[in-house]
């Protein structure tokens, strides 16, 4: 998302649902009777009494604490974060009874956590009022407040001695196995610390290789974990339990209201008697979330494999308001304010169509009311035309745009398919008409083209607002034909944006783009100004006002058949809510269609602040160009939504 037309604040709700009024009722309730406590490893559970109860007394108890753990820090912190005693201290429990099942409760969590710290011959001692907890009755008399004292000693590390796995595969692990399943990072291997989560996620991804393999009933039938303290050493034997192979029986949809059953259930891809596999199921439930029409999908498989070998499998849906508007705002003091808004019907004949209007008006400030751009658009959707990946896509728009080097008014109809190849990878191809009104350095001109845009989009970032890591990669083709001048041409470009997370808690990002563009076919003047490449502003070279680089004729910018620009981010996460961003961007756009890399390059550098928000990072850059002209500025703002790029 660029800064020159990232939200400020973007927002979106039903059309019906202007005002919420919401009134919550705190109630507090006491059991007459609850287990001590109870504790639960390896799907175990310790500790719980069959009829063991508290009494309910209405006073509080309040206390004092004394927690002492003899260890590093990160145990210390670790007590510290399941200790009830410890998080509860400024809630004083009801009564004796109260306080002695929040401190007996606490060994048990305690234990738990010296245990997924490999540390299996720890001593956790509690008292109460000085005495053991245990030899406190529920209706003595404490001291108000009772003094609780704490003390842990984790005792020695344990590491892994022997590993026994039955029933693996038989058919050897693929390489895609491997990257997908973590198989050369498992914790669970000898020497390695006796972390009882690394017995946990191992089990989960044993179950998870034979899913992988058709068997969706796979489990682990039995485990045995042994501590020998003379050795330090945990040895663990596991037993896997593939189960029958499946599948896929009868596929079903719920919770269908104003959406066509029938039609999502078509929407899922699946078929019954194709051979089961989790990922077909996970891309049944993508597809049905991307239709924008329903608010939760679940998946509900079958306790059994039938005698068949089918397995039913049942998606559960709640469905959207219909209805929605939103908008948003973003604003640089070179640009001036954007304002957009939007009305979205998602399901208007039943089958998940969406109509779209949209309208938005930019430059507010930084020009008068003849210098606004206006834009409106109305976009019709219907997915799953061909195959439950494709859509169809109808639009016409209109659009005024005035900047400092040209004016252009166009009016235009499109139609055009979209697929999803992958969960990556994603093309679409159109037919368009446009007819534009254009004045800029060449003069007064009018031009009609016809054109097939297409373009390939890989997505590979964990988010789409604040990526950490992975890569983001677009691909334009745009073969046109302008009908007022004969004039074929090929319009092309590309991006690449990459993500490298430099620390383990992702608070160190370095992050870099780069995109190149051409124009074959035509002269400068033979393509309209509203095609050709410009520079500069909030989603280009920051720092150098919007669309102000490029070729010039008689001192005046009219932008280029070919350009190359990048940048480059360093983001550092200061706090949960506060982050610090230096950039560098660079560019320059040319009248050829070869870009000429070492001439009348154009540099922008500056500081960022960041605030994270639930929808992503609030944008606020400042920026100065390094290789001005006189009629640059020397510093610019932007505000917006979302990371740079």
């Amino acid at each position: 998302m660029s800064l020159g037309a990232a939200k400020l604040l973007g927002w979106s709700i039903p059309a019906r649902r202007f005002l919420a009024l919401g009134v919550a009722t705190l109630v507090f309730s006491c059991a007459a009777t609850a287990p001590l406590f109870a504790f639960e490893l390896f799907g175990r559970k310790f500790f719980e009494g069959k009829n063991a109860e508290v009494a309910v007394v209405s006073d509080a108890q309040p206390y004092t604490l004394d927690l002492s753990v003899g260890a590093d820090e990160e145990i210390a912190e670790a007590v510290r974060s399941v200790s009830a005693l410890h998080r509860e201290r400024d809630r004083p429990p009801p009564g004796t009874a109260g306080l002695l099942a929040r401190a007996r409760g606490d060994y048990a969590r305690i234990m738990a956590a010296l245990y997924a710290r490999g540390r299996y011959g720890g001593t956790i001692r509690i008292l109460v009022n000085g005495e053991p907890v245990e030899a406190v009755t529920p209706d003595a008399a404490l001291p108000d407040p009772a003094p609780v004292s704490v003390t842990v000693d984790p005792g020695p590390l344990f590491r892994f001695g022997k590993i026994s796995i039955e029933g693996l595969p038989a058919t050897p692990i693929t390489e895609e196995d491997r990257d997908a399943l973590d198989l050369d990072d498992w914790e669970l291997t000898e020497g390695a610390e006796a972390r009882s989560g690394g017995v946990l996620e191992t089990e989960g991804r044993l179950v998870e290789v034979w899913r992988q393999r058709g068997h969706p009933k796979a489990k682990v039938a039995s485990r045995e974990i042994v501590a020998d303290h003379r050795t330090r050493t945990v040895d663990v034997t596991l037993v896997v339990d593939p189960g029958p192979e499946a599948q896929l029986g009868t596929v079903q949809v719920t919770g269908t209201e104003r959406v066509d059953p029938e039609f999502a259930r078509r929407m899922t891809g699946t078929a019954p008697g194709e051979p089961y596999d989790p990922d077909t199921i996970r891309r049944a439930r993508d597809r049905l979330q991307r239709l924008g029409v329903f608010s939760s999908v679940s998946i509900a498989e079958a306790d059994l494999v039938g005698a068949d070998g089918l397995l039913p499998i049942t998606f559960n849906i709640s469905e959207r308001k219909r209805r929605l508007i939103g908008g948003g705002a973003s604003y640089s003091t070179l640009e001036g304010a954007s304002l957009e808004a939007y009305w979205m019907h998602r399901n208007l004949f039943g089958r998940a169509e969406s109509l779209r209007f949209d309208a938005s008006v930019s430059r507010i400030g930084a020009e008068d009311l003849q210098g606004l751009n206006y834009a409106a658009a109305t976009t019709f959707r219907k997915p799953g035309v061909l195959t439950p990946d494709t859509d169809l896509t109808l639009q016409l728009a209109g659009k005024r745009e005035f900047v400092d080097t040209y004016e252009s008014r166009s009016v235009s109809a499109r139609t055009g398919l979209e697929h999803r190849f992958s969960d990556k990878l994603t093309g679409s191809t159109a037919l368009s008409v446009e007819r534009s009104y254009v004045e800029d350095a060449f003069g007064s001109n009018r031009y009609t083209i016809v054109s097939l845009p297409s373009k390939l989009d890989y997505d590979g970032r964990d988010n789409k607002l604040d990526p950490t890591r992975g890569l983001h990669g677009t691909l334009h083709a745009e073969p046109l034909f302008e009908l007022e001048r004969s004039t074929p041409a090929l319009v092309a470009r590309g991006s690449l944006s990459g993500y490298l997370s430099l620390a383990d808690n992702d608070r160190t990002v370095l992050a870099g783009r780069g995109a190149l563009g051409s124009i074959v076919g035509g002269e400068l003047e033979d393509i309209p100004a509203n095609r050709r490449f410009f520079l500069g502003g909030g989603g280009s070279i920051r720092g150098y006002e919007y669309r102000s680089v490029g070729p010039r004729i008689s001192d005046e910018v009219v932008g280029g058949l070919s350009f190359w620009e990048a940048s480059v981010e360093a983001r550092f996460r200061v706090t949960e809510t506060i982050g610090i961003v230096p950039f560098i961007d660079a560019g320059a756009a040319y009248a050829e269609s070869v870009p000429e890399f070492s001439e009348d390059i154009r540099v922008g550098a500056g500081l960022g602040l960041r605030y994270f928000t639930g929808l992503g990072p609030l944008r606020f850059d400042v920026a100065v160009p390094l290789t001005p002209r006189d009629e640059d500025p020397s510093v610019a703002f932007y505000v917006g939504l979302g990371q740079a790029f």
